[in-house]
This record gives C-alpha cells, structure tokens and sequence, in this order.
C-alpha cells in the first residue's frame, strides 16, 4: 500500500496533467475558430483582389496564383520578381513599420490588436509554466 504523502504527490500530478490537457484543449478551440476565420478572410481578400480592389498589381498577381505561376508566398519572398510582385513588396516594407508600432502600442487602450497579443502572450507563459510544474514534479 502506498504512503499517503505519495498517494496526495499522484493526486497532485494527475491534477496538473489534467489542467494542461484543459488549457492544451481550450487552446486548440481557440486556434481551430482563428484558422476558420483566417480562411474566410483570405477568401475575402482573393475576391477582393480579383476585382482590383487592391490595386491593379494585386489583381495582376492574383490571376496568376490563380493559374498556378505564382503564390502569395514567392510574392512576399521576393521569388517573384514581376513588376507588380516588386510593387505590392514595395508598398508591404513601407507599411510594416506602422503595423509592428501598432501592434506593440500596449498603451493605447482602444488598440485591439495589442490586447490580444498581450493576451496570447499571458496565455502561453501559462502554458509554458504548467508544463514546467508537471516537468518538475
């Protein structure tokens, strides 16, 4: 028979094992609703683009992810080195120092996009520190 201090340790340890595999689990939801939506937002973006929504470079580069010579991952590497390709690329560098500033601006109260990494950033540090305690114990 075991010792009631090793019996209380399990008792412990399954406690533990079970709030990470309810954070793991919350998170996973979570990340399933981001990916959903990410989905249909680039849906969005595509047909947005298709119609010239974005400019005359992005429809351009559109009709060719969508014939299969080009993909939005060679656009943003620089593999594509079209003109429109050089042009959208152009117009990203000038717009991610204001996007990095904004999504770091934790000060503004309004700022959305800061809370929620702020939010995920507390979240995982959590998760991080459950799995150390489980590691440790």
């Amino acid at each position: 028979m075991a010792s009631p201090e090793f019996e209380a340790f399990m008792k412990q340890m399954d406690d533990l094992s079970n709030q990470i595999k309810e954070q793991r689990a919350r998170f996973e939801k979570e990340k399933a609703k981001v990916d959903a939506t990410i989905a249909e937002k680039s849906k969005d973006i595509e047909e947005k683009r298709r119609k010239g929504e974005y400019g005359r470079a992005w429809q351009v580069l559109q009709q060719r992810i969508d014939m299969g010579k080009t993909c939005e991952d060679d656009v943003y590497a620089g593999i594509d080195k079209s003109p429109e390709a050089r042009e959208v690329r152009g117009y990203l560098e000038a717009s991610m120092v204001y996007v990095r500033d904004y999504v770091t601006d934790t000060d503004d109260e309004d700022n959305e996009a800061a809370k929620g990494r702020s939010e995920l950033d507390a979240g995982m540090r959590k998760l991080h520190a459950f799995e150390a305690q489980a590691g440790r114990n």
